[in-house]
């Protein structure tokens, strides 16, 4: 059950906040004004047109009416006496009165259900006829405004518009393609351009390394200044017609680091490689011109003076297939057996032909074996006696540290150089050469021959020769001659063939081991040594006849 007091205050508490209400609505209502209105009539058509359809806007009558004053009663003895506004009330206001009195008094008793009316309410409606009135208007305008020319002759304004932007957006489009042509030109030429550069320097790069002329192998004798740089040098090198360019003989040699370049004069020509040039200006050239060199003579270790006389007529410095020399075999031979030449090296060389044999002891050719093996240049004013002389110079330039060992030993050089000769033909490397040089020690100390079977073809003129493995295992060990080595002691009458600086090294210093044989392996040419007859039989048969029988 509620009580009274609190019945009682409610009730006062509900009437002043509707009594509020009532005055603000009643104001505002006052103070509304409402549009004239011939603000909506339309504007006048033509008798032509069609009548237009008229809106007329509505009116609200007001009638003006003072706000009336409730007269609550009191809820307690203490509650003071509600504010009374405007105490001249028409009629209207009394039975107004009444029935907001009714109203609230149903309002109390159903206390879940809340008043319906409210300020905000009565603001929207306001403004919604409001509203309704402008939107009338605005509608009534567009009519007018945008209904279609009944003129089918001329296009509206909106169809030209619409042709307007599509010849914009054509132009734009035709804009678009073209901007983005020139852009794909440039690019494609930007591609061109950076791909031809590059096509061309790989190019200009790669022809500067190669020679200037391969074919041309005629030297220049240049002069490269002390302090040079890679640069001063690679101009110097084109203005001589030796290079290509001088700016890619720079940078190949940075690149290559190709540094330590020397001064002097040297021997170059057109058909010479970067690397060559080079590496030739790293070695150092000459203090004075040296007459340039035409060619090159290669004389393998090994070779008999028959083989050096076709090797002088080979140019091995030149990229040309059979490039010849002004040389020929038979002026080499006929040099080097002509006896004034002879004892004019004999002279020249002492020590080297102190031992020299005779001509009339047995030997084949005096000169065999004192040609030392080497490349040689030859020169515009080169003849085949300078180019022998050059060879024994050699000979004698290497064997010049040895001469006194020799004589320590009681050898002479030109025993030295006919064991030596033999030594190179029976082994391949300088371990099997010592141990070969040392068997054959041992068999001379022993009394016993060396038994070589080179020195039987070297007299039959088939040392050097193309031999099969047959010709080789079945010589001659009955051949009457004085290189026949089965047959006669000691070191035979003169060296073979030309021996190699390692051959002749190891006859000075040779393996001490207790070897009386050895043979070697017919395919592979590895030399197997045996201490007793048994066993050198017994590595013949299996490194050699039974591999000729297969």
């Amino acid at each position: 059950m509620v009580d009274k007091e609190t019945t009682e205050f409610s009730r006062g508490s509900f009437k002043e906040k509707i009594l509020r209400q009532l005055e603000e609505n009643a104001a505002k209502q006052a103070e509304t004004k409402f549009p004239d209105p011939e603000d909506f009539e339309r504007p006048s058509r033509s008798d032509s047109e069609e009548p237009e359809r008229k809106i007329e806007p509505r009116k609200v009558d007001l009638e003006p009416f003072k706000l009336p004053v409730f007269d609550f009663p009191a809820a307690d003895e203490n509650e003071e006496e509600p504010f009374v506004e405007n105490e001249n009330l028409s009629e209207e206001g009394d039975s107004l009165r009444q029935n907001l009195d009714g109203v609230v008094s149903e309002e109390i008793q159903n206390q879940n259900i809340s008043p319906q009316f409210s300020r905000s309410e009565s603001k929207v409606q306001d403004e919604k006829i409001e509203q309704e009135q402008f939107s009338e208007k605005k509608e009534s305008e567009k009519i007018v405004k945008h209904q279609p020319s009944r003129r089918t002759n001329s296009p509206s304004k909106k169809t030209s518009s619409s042709k307007k932007n599509k010849n914009k957006n054509k132009n734009k489009k035709k804009k678009k393609v073209t901007a983005g042509k020139i852009i794909a030109v440039i690019v494609v030429l930007l591609v061109l351009v950076v791909g031809g550069t590059g096509w061309y320097g790989y190019n200009f790069v790669k022809s500067g390394i190669q020679p200037l002329d391969s074919k041309n192998s005629t030297a220049k004798s240049i002069n490269i200044p002390a302090g040079s740089s890679s640069k001063q040098i690679g101009e110097i090198l084109q203005r001589q017609s030796i290079i290509k360019n001088g700016m890619v003989f720079q940078y190949y040699t940075k690149f290559k680091n190709y540094s330590e370049f020397k001064s002097g004069y040297y021997n170059l020509a057109p058909n010479m490689s970067l690397s060559t040039i080079a590496s030739k200006l790293e070695e150092g050239g000459t203090e004075k011109p040296v007459a340039p060199t035409l060619g090159k003579i290669l004389v393998p270790e090994g070779y008999t003076l028959t083989q050096i006389a076709k090797a002088v007529t080979v140019n091995s410095g030149s990229n040309e297939k059979n490039a010849k020399t002004p040389f020929s075999e038979a002026d080499f031979m006929k040099t080097v057996q002509d006896p004034t030449f002879i004892a004019k090296m004999v002279k020249a060389y002492p020590k080297l032909f102190a031992s020299l044999p005779t001509k009339d002891s047995g030997i084949k050719y005096q000169l065999e074996g004192y040609l030392f093996p080497a490349t040689y240049d030859y020169t515009k004013s080169s003849t085949v006696e300078s180019v022998i002389e050059n060879m024994i110079q050699a000979a004698n330039t290497q064997l010049t540290p040895y001469y006194d060992t020799i004589a320590q030993k009681n050898l002479t050089v030109n025993e030295v150089l006919s064991l030596a000769a033999l030594v190179e033909k029976e082994a391949n490397n300088d371990d099997d050469r010592r141990n070969v040089a040392g068997t054959f020690y041992n068999r001379m100390n022993a009394g016993m021959t060396l038994g070589s079977n080179l020195s039987i073809l070297y007299a039959e003129g088939k040392l050097g020769e193309k031999t099969s493995l047959s010709e080789d295992a079945n010589i001659d060990t009955n051949l009457d001659s004085p290189y026949n080595l089965y047959t006669n002691t000691g070191f035979g009458p003169g060296p073979v063939d030309s021996p190699s600086l390692s051959s002749i090294k190891a006859v000075l210093n040779p393996a001490q081991n207790d070897y009386f044989y050895f043979v070697a392996d017919v395919t592979t040419g590895k030399v197997y040594f045996a201490k007793t007859l048994d066993e050198q039989n017994a590595n013949v048969q299996k490194y050699v006849n039974d591999k000729i029988s297969s």
